[in-house]
C-alpha cells in the first residue's frame, strides 16, 4: 500500500474554472483544496488560503477570476511509494498542507493532507510504544 491510501482524489477543475465555481465545489465536497489539472497532471492546487489571500483580501471578483490566476503553482508532488515520514517532511519544510500523489506517469492519483500523514505517524509511534512496553514488561528467564 502506498501513500495514496492516506488521501483521496480531490475534486478536480480545469484552470479556466472560476473561483466561485471552485469554491462551490470545495464546499459541496467539504475539502480545503482542489486540484487544478491539465488532463491528469497537476498544474496547481487551489486552497482555502489561496481564496482568502489572493481573492478576498485582494478584492477580486470570484465570479470572474479564473482559478489559474490565483492557484498555488509549482506544486510539489510525490510518487505513491514515498514514505509517510518523507512526505510529511516535504510538507513541513515547504509550509503547505496538501500534497498531490502521482503515479509513474506523473498523473495524479490522490492528494494527502498533512493531518492524515500526522495521524499515520502517530499510529506508528503508538504501535512502537506498545511493542516496547510488551518487551520491557515481559518476564525474563528466571525472573
Amino acid at each position: 500500500m502506498g501513500l495514496a491510501r492516506l488521501g483521496r482524489m480531490p475534486p478536480v477543475v480545469p484552470p479556466t474554472t472560476t473561483v466561485l465555481d471552485a469554491a462551490t465545489l470545495m464546499t459541496m465536497h467539504r475539502v480545503g483544496a482542489i486540484a487544478v489539472l491539465d488532463e491528469r497532471k497537476p498544474l496547481g492546487v487551489f486552497t482555502e488560503r489561496d481564496l482568502m489571500t489572493r481573492v478576498v483580501a485582494a478584492s477580486r471578483d470570484p465570479a470572474t477570476t479564473r482559478v489559474e490566476e490565483v492557484m498555488t503553482r509549482n506544486v510539489y508532488s510525490v510518487p505513491d511509494n514515498t514514505s509517510v515520514a518523507a512526505a510529511a517532511t516535504v510538507m513541513r519544510t515547504n509550509h503547505f498542507r496538501h500534497l498531490p500523489v502521482v503515479d509513474e506517469n506523473g498523473e495524479m492519483v490522490s492528494m494527502v493532507a498533512l493531518r492524515y500523514l500526522l495521524y499515520a505517524l502517530m499510529d506508528d509511534l503508538e504501535a512502537k510504544v506498545f511493542d516496547l512496553e510488551g518487551f520491557l514488561m515481559e518476564d525474563s528467564r528466571g525472573g
